[in-house]
């Protein structure tokens, strides 16, 4: 998406867990590519209310200090996509 100049690549996928524990188990048990990153939100499933963002995690299920997004487009980058 976007120019060459600010471009971005956009998929997103959804899971619900009843756990922390058990949305960490699904991070570390799923294949996600290198330039790929977790967000953890809470939500209440019957509430209209925006999720409360938890974190961010790596593709192996570490959480990361800051927002990923332009170390994931240093290495995407560096993997030959444009």
């Amino acid at each position: 998406m976007g120019t060459p100049q600010d471009w971005r690549a956009d998929e997103m996928v959804f899971y619900t867990c009843t756990s922390m524990k058990k949305a960490l188990d699904l991070i570390k048990k799923s294949g996600v590519v290198r330039w790929s990153w977790w967000e953890i939100q809470v939500q209440d499933m019957d509430s209209p209310e925006w999720p409360e963002h938890v974190g961010y995690y790596g593709r192996r299920g570490g959480k990361l200090a800051k927002p990923p997004f332009e170390k994931c487009v240093e290495i995407y980058k560096k993997e030959g996509h444009t």
